[in-house]
């Protein structure tokens, strides 16, 4: 039953989404994730130095932005994981 009624049955179980400070304090903690922006941010830069100069902004802007949220879903997926086991000991 809950899977045709899809997200809409959940909703009592979701939670407050995580601040976005509370994101980026976690990934300047983790070596990691600080490594993989500084990583994308380099190359999307390295990539985007031969183009003309109009384009570099928003072809910089797009490189880097795909690996930076993928690395900040992979930090919120951490952090909620660690706030529903500190809420839900037994598990």
């Amino acid at each position: 039953m809950g899977l045709v009624q899809g997200r809409a049955s959940r909703a009592d179980e979701r939670r407050a989404p995580l601040p976005m400070s509370r994101l980026l304090a976690a990934t300047l903690r983790s070596p990691r994730e600080l490594t993989g922006m500084l990583v994308a941010v380099v190359v999307a830069v390295v990539l985007v130095s031969p183009l003309p100069p109009v384009l570099q902004p928003i072809v910089g802007i797009a490189l880097a932005a795909v690996p930076g949220t993928i690395l900040l879903n992979r930090v919120r997926r951490r952090l909620e994981a660690e706030r529903d086991q500190a809420s839900d000991p037994e598990r």
